[in-house]
């Protein structure tokens, strides 16, 4: 991230039309912290007069530089692409865009969202890499001075015993304090109250995590529902470890891996509920303007639980957008399966958008397809197609992987640029399976997803 956050527009840009507009870049802590404040009062206090504002959230694995840069890449490739198809929007049309920038780095083993490998045969990256050294670095930060050295060297040994898994799974959750959670009673919804706390997980769960992970392979998945943890671990460790005795050469990368996506996932919530909520609040009281979300991964998390989070009796936004989201298939669920008077924790969200929420699914995202419901277990990870209920491999799968479960919704596959969507109502979902466009979990730039964002703005 740059040294100094300037107090005003990251840079300027102009329509397809010639009209000047601003784009800014609000950077937060991985609490939610906004850590350029004067650069959200800027913001906040010039976002009269506009059109429409876009807010848009990136997903794990982007620094600064790759953040800012698929940014631009996309509101290039749209602009681009309204003026080849010579798509109208009205006279009166006066953007403004808000990217939010929050610390989502995770291992470069887990892939860096250009492609669909995250887990597969392929040799992974040496752990002394930059990004990865960063990422141990900022995990070691949280560990006690006692332990760190312990810590680095377990973390980047090549294999590990079953005592030495233990302990760096022990290490790991003694500094996890869990998120919030992504389910909630009917009755705490229409009390206007906030999820609750997320337990953290423990060491059980990263072991057991971690033994699935290691067992999958595309010819030889696991059981996912039988073969695993809730909440503080109902699988003792037996029979974990007893999975043909991975333990006694386990990669530590397989431990660090479900704690990664933990951590990335829990600290999307908390940026998304302690500070964009706070951005998205102003936005919605300061001005007339039609606000827009987009996300992408994690980012749907950020966007989704900072609507989620603005007071009630607060004015609609106008569209969102997820991209391959990274969020529970039950997020926007009325009733989540085998959990009595339970519903999604985004569910109520719908009604915040005038507009249908539209999110995509694609067979092709390897990480939300094989990784996801393998490591997020918890208890709270339930809530968060367009297949028919059951065929998901798991009921803790993405709902960017496998499409909506648990909710009514309209289902699509994904339409070329130019080829009209009919659109539900507002209130309601709209889930497109993105299968033939999107080639992989990163891979949410294009001439199809840019015709979808214009879709979802220019929606009545």
């Amino acid at each position: 991230m740059p040294t100094l956050i300037p107090a005003g527009p990251y840079k300027h840009l102009t329509t397809v039309e010639g009209v000047d507009f601003p784009y800014y870049v609000i950077p937060f802590d991985e609490d939610g912290v906004c850590a350029g404040p004067q650069t959200l009062k800027h913001l906040l206090d010039h976002s009269a007069g506009y059109s429409d504002i876009f807010v848009f959230s990136h997903g794990w694995n982007n620094d600064w530089t790759a953040a800012t840069k698929r940014y631009d890449d996309f509101i290039r490739g749209f602009q681009e692409m309204r003026k080849s198809l010579k798509l109208q929007v009205p006279s009166t049309f006066r953007p403004l865009l808000v990217g939010i920038f929050w610390p989502s780095q995770a291992l470069e083993w887990f892939e860096s969202e250009t492609g669909p490998q995250m887990a597969s045969d392929v040799p992974a990256p040496a752990a002394s890499t930059e990004r990865d050294w960063g990422v141990l670095q900022d995990i070691g930060t949280h560990i006690s001075v006692a332990q760190r050295a312990r810590f680095f060297s377990l973390a980047q040994q090549q294999t590990l015993s079953a005592d030495e898994a233990k302990e760096l799974a022990e290490m790991l959750a003694s500094i996890s304090d869990g998120g919030e959670d992504d389910i909630s009673t009917k009755a705490d919804q229409q009390a206007g109250d906030q999820p609750p706390a997320l337990a953290a997980p423990t060491a059980m769960d990263l072991l057991s995590a971690a033994a699935e992970i290691t067992a999958s392979s595309p010819t030889a998945e696991p059981d996912y529902d039988t073969v695993g943890v809730q909440q503080g671990g109902s699988v003792a460790p037996q029979a974990a470890i007893s999975l043909g005795g991975l333990f006694s050469a386990l990669d530590p990368r397989n431990i660090l891996k479900p704690f990664t996506v933990w951590q990335m996932k829990d600290r999307a919530g908390k940026v998304g509920r302690n500070g964009v909520r706070e951005l998205l609040r102003g936005l919605l009281s300061r001005t007339q303007s039609r606000v827009h979300l987009l996300g992408h991964s994690y980012g749907c998390k950020v966007v989704m639980t900072a609507l989620a989070s603005v007071p009630s009796g607060t004015r609609a936004v106008q569209s969102a957008v997820l991209f391959q989201p990274a969020i529970s298939q039950y997020a926007f669920a009325t009733d989540i399966k085998t959990m009595q008077n339970m519903r999604g924790g985004l569910q109520h969200t719908l009604g915040r958008v005038t507009a249908p929420v539209i999110c995509t699914f694609s067979d092709n995202d390897w990480p939300l397809t094989k990784l996801f419901h393998l490591a997020l277990r918890r208890e709270g990870d339930l809530g968060e197609d367009p297949k028919a209920a059951g065929l998901a491999p798991s009921k803790y799968c993405a709902l960017g992987g496998y499409g909506p479960q648990g909710t009514a919704s309209d289902n699509v596959t994904i339409h070329d640029e130019g080829q009209p969507y009919t659109l539900p109502k507002g209130g309601t979902l709209l889930a497109v399976n993105g299968t033939g466009r999107i080639g992989g979990h990163g891979d949410i730039s294009n001439q199809a997803t840019w015709w979808l964002a214009y879709t979802a703005a220019t929606s009545a």
